[in-house]
């Protein structure tokens, strides 16, 4: 089995209120993202198990906990929910009409998020895990020394009949997930758009672009999905 998943979240059993556990959730997503992305390449050989849970609980386990059933291998780790509370004081009302309301001190965030993924896996060293510990802290860590930055180029297509390129650039924060759309002639920029924004989660936004197509005079972002088949259309006469 490979190691292709890897989480960082609260557990709903430990809070009566579960604004937190999915304000949490959605927060963790940028970092841990970064993580498969480079996990899936690995292509790490496990038994029994294909994902990685660091779980932070108010009295954590001491040892791992191996659920075949959800082929997961996790890894408990204490939550200072008083530190969580000072970085992140606000109250978002579900079900979330928009965004969360956003982490101000990003940086100081990121550092509690990625104190609590190493001393995880560190845990995990300790008690002898089948977990590639290196190979995570020194991915964590590249996030950390990338200012926690999680961007990615989606697609990118050439349409030499028309002389132009179109990239789809992807951006995750701990606060929101961005799409942008570049066009460029002759490697100068010539539009430059945010066409999508959502909660950080890919959840939210999987679904929502695929393709980039030209069609009936338009340059067409698709989405991947039947119903409303296209996220954002621009005649190719207004470029």
């Amino acid at each position: 089995m490979i190691l292709k998943h890897f989480y960082l979240a609260l557990d709903s059993d430990d809070f009566t209120d579960t604004k937190i556990v999915s304000d949490f959730n959605f927060q963790t997503d940028y970092l841990t993202h970064f993580v498969e992305k480079r996990l899936v390449k690995e292509r790490f050989e496990v038994n029994g198990f294909n994902m990685l849970m660091i779980r932070a609980r108010k009295k954590p386990k001491d040892d791992f906990l191996l659920e075949e059933h959800y082929k997961c291998l996790t890894i408990e780790v204490p939550f200072n929910e008083s530190e969580y509370q000072k970085l992140y004081p606000f109250e978002n009302k579900y079900p979330l009409a928009g965004l969360l309301q956003p982490v101000e001190n990003e940086k100081e965030f990121c550092d509690f998020l990625i104190d609590m993924t190493i001393q995880g896996i560190e845990k995990g060293r300790k008690l002898k895990a089948p977990i590639p510990c290196d190979f995570l802290i020194n991915t964590v860590l590249d996030f950390k020394n990338g200012g926690c930055k999680n961007e990615w180029v989606h697609k990118t297509k050439t349409f030499k009949e028309h002389g132009i390129k179109a990239t789809l650039l992807c951006r995750l924060t701990v606060n929101y997930f961005a799409l942008e759309l570049i066009i460029e002639k002759n490697k100068q920029e010539l539009f430059k758009k945010e066409i999508l924004k959502t909660k950080p989660h890919s959840i939210q936004y999987k679904q929502e672009f695929k393709d980039i197509v030209i069609k009936d005079g338009k340059l067409v972002i698709t989405k991947d999905m039947y119903q409303n088949p296209s996220l954002f259309e621009l005649p190719l006469s207004a470029i």
